[in-house]
């Protein structure tokens, strides 16, 4: 009763300070710039914003003090590189890619939907499929869960195949500096891919905008404290879930992305996001106790945000359209 009374006062302090911003912040703004037709989503999207306040208020708090009692090698406390990984943590927790494409995309399904019912095609809505079960939200929210993580982790491979998506992406793996910043590490045109592909499978098994940001978020300090500088031993509990020295492993110099591939199986190792089944399922999972150097080898970026970003574009164009000798 106690805990319950706990959860209300949390929520009723939570729903306050969404009201607040809106009313002397974000409403006013709105209002100055004639754009109050947007009011609805704005509002919604406070709660990306705090959400985000939330999870950067347990970074600091909580995963960078573990970091500091249990670390998995030796580091610098706030390295040149880190800098720029909490700028783009920063950005990330907004919720301005996730967010902002989902509502995109939910607009796109609503104009649809009516047409594939011409067709007797609809979406594949969890909770329909058996609804005395999967129309409960928690059985729901878990089926998403795993659902989207194997959409995460066929993506995730995806991205060490290509040669030019690799490039984007080897801005994620270069950092030699691991740490719970290092999750949001990315370009930003690999970000936009991954967050329209995300909503769209997201979208099309039924998930609502409230449980999509907390789908999102869930899995966002997740990730965050697999790229910790932690080093915990889960024991059992490794098959479960995706530990940080199981993704550790993954960023490892000469492991992660240039493991050879067993017949058949592309090369690398330990592509899952939550969850270490689809590693397990098609033989990319490595378990291991040691920790290793991360980086990607000959490959060193710019500290400063906009010139890792051009760098690794330019580096993706040149796999595209190769200089001709």
């Amino acid at each position: 009763m106690e805990f319950n009374s706990f959860l209300i006062g949390i929520s009723a302090i939570y729903a306050n300070i969404q009201e607040w911003l809106f009313a002397y912040v974000a409403g006013p703004l709105l209002y100055q710039l004639d754009l109050m037709a947007l009011a609805e989503d704005v509002f919604d999207g406070i709660d990306w914003f705090l959400f985000g306040c939330i999870q950067i208020f347990l970074i600091v708090v909580v995963l960078r003090t573990w970091e500091r009692f249990a670390p998995a090698e030796t580091q610098e406390r706030l390295s040149k590189s880190s800098k720029a990984d909490i700028a783009y943590t920063l950005l990330h927790r907004s919720g301005i890619f996730h967010g902002l494409i989902f509502i995109a995309l939910s607009g796109f399904f609503f104009e649809i939907d009516s047409l594939l019912h011409d067709f007797r095609f609809s979406r594949l809505n969890v909770e329909s499929w058996y609804p005395p079960l999967t129309a409960i939200p928690l059985i729901s929210f878990c089926i998403y869960f795993v659902l989207l993580d194997f959409v995460e982790y066929l993506y995730h491979r995806a991205s060490h195949v290509f040669n030019w998506w690799w490039q984007l992406h080897a801005l994620h793996h270069s950092q030699t500096v691991m740490t719970a910043w290092s999750d949001d590490r990315n370009h930003f045109l690999d970000d936009v891919m991954h967050a329209v592909v995300f909503s769209f499978f997201a979208l099309l098994i039924g998930v609502s905008p409230g449980q999509f940001i907390l789908l999102v978020v869930l899995s966002q300090l997740i990730q965050s404290w697999q790229h910790a500088n932690i080093k915990v031993h889960l024991g059992q509990f490794k098959y479960l879930l995706v530990s940080p020295l199981f993704h550790r492993l993954h960023h490892a110099v000469g492991y992660g992305h240039e493991a050879k591939g067993k017949p058949g199986v592309l090369g690398g190792c330990n592509f899952g996001v939550l969850f270490p089944w689809w590693d397990m399922i098609f033989n990319t999972a490595v378990f291991s106790t040691e920790v290793h150097p991360t980086g990607v080898r000959n490959m060193s970026v710019s500290h400063h945000i906009f010139k890792q970003q051009w760098q690794v574009f330019m580096h993706a164009v040149h796999e595209i359209f190769p200089k001709r000798s």
